[in-house]
């Protein structure tokens, strides 16, 4: 007997991907704001990096959501994806408060591109049960958010970060 119940890889897939990127975005949002404010941010500032995150995602949302009817779904998602690389890499690689701001408005824009597409992925299937599918789906920020502060709250202790 299966620990699981029967779902389809694509559901799988698009599932246990965004676990794992709301499972970052949990421990991303819990703990930022205390490294900005560890680096000398006030906290006008750190409200101003939260809104170019943001602005960007209800801005471009609409526009990708027109373009994975033109665009595979799967090519924009894993643009967004990228796009969270990038991201982490300019904000290894800032040293200018402008930069710093502009990674945040490419962090916006790449979430746009995977929450809207991922969403497209699994509505152009052929699922044996949509119901199912998008339950698991919409499920796995729930499971997320139950495990990531905790996770994070260990790697911040066991790294000792000067932020918390």
């Amino acid at each position: 007997m299966p620990l699981l119940p029967k779902i389809e890889k694509i559901t799988r897939d698009a599932t246990i991907t965004h676990f794992f990127l709301m499972f970052g975005y949990k421990v991303f949002s819990l703990y930022f704001p205390l490294f900005l404010i560890a680096r000398g941010m006030s906290l006008p500032e750190v409200g101003y990096a939260y809104l170019l995150i943001y602005l960007p995602i209800a801005v471009f949302s609409p526009l990708v959501g027109f373009l994975n009817h033109k665009i595979n779904p799967a090519v924009l998602a894993s643009v967004g994806i990228l796009g969270y690389g990038i991201y982490s890499w300019g904000m290894i690689a800032i040293h200018n408060p402008a930069l710093f701001y502009f990674w945040q408005v490419i962090l916006g824009i790449s979430a746009a591109l995977f929450f809207a597409s991922s969403r497209g992925i699994l509505m152009g299937s052929s699922l044996e049960k949509p119901d199912r599918a998008f339950g698991w789906f919409y499920s796995a920020p729930f499971y997320a958010a139950a495990v990531a502060p905790a996770i994070g709250a260990f790697f911040i202790w066991q790294f000792d970060f000067a932020g918390v």
